[in-house]
């Protein structure tokens, strides 16, 4: 039969009794392991797809009709929430509020992150708006075209 270590069930008996009496949980004295039990880690984001905004048509100077929106997705395919993604533009041909070329946006429970509006500028041309995580492994890009 498994018998748990001492310096374990004793943490798990003070957080029970604590919970119990409706106090404030004992501080922690778990392992390194345990307390990353407690706290999931931070899924890697392994792919970027744009989900709204691609393949847009817009008058110079005016702004673009649909937000850039990209999803977040694990290694199985799942939406990743909490993840940084950060939209860049080709410098002022397209721009955020302020005239920003970048906008970080941090992806909702559905792994979504949609960059704030974006405005044309003077130049016409096809443009691409990219979005990618903080490591670059994950990325994609829009495509607007200025006419």
């Amino acid at each position: 039969m498994y018998r748990p270590p001492a310096r374990l069930t004793a943490v798990v008996a003070a957080t029970a009794c604590a919970l119990l009496l409706g106090a404030a949980a004992a501080p922690s004295t778990a392992t390194p392991a345990a307390a990353s039990m407690a706290a999931p880690a931070a899924v890697p984001v392994n792919y970027l797809r744009a989900v709204a905004g691609d393949s847009q048509h817009v008058a110079p100077g005016q702004p673009v009709a649909q937000a850039l929106t990209a999803r977040a997705l694990d290694s199985d395919f799942r939406p990743v929430e909490g993840a940084t993604i950060t939209f860049t533009t080709p410098g002022d041909k397209l721009t955020f509020p302020g005239g920003a070329t970048t906008a970080t946006v941090v992806t909702d429970a559905d792994g979504r992150a949609t960059a704030p509006a974006l405005t044309a500028g003077s130049v016409q041309g096809a443009f691409l708006v990219t979005a990618a995580t903080e490591d670059q492994e994950a990325r994609v890009s829009f495509e607007i075209i200025v006419d």
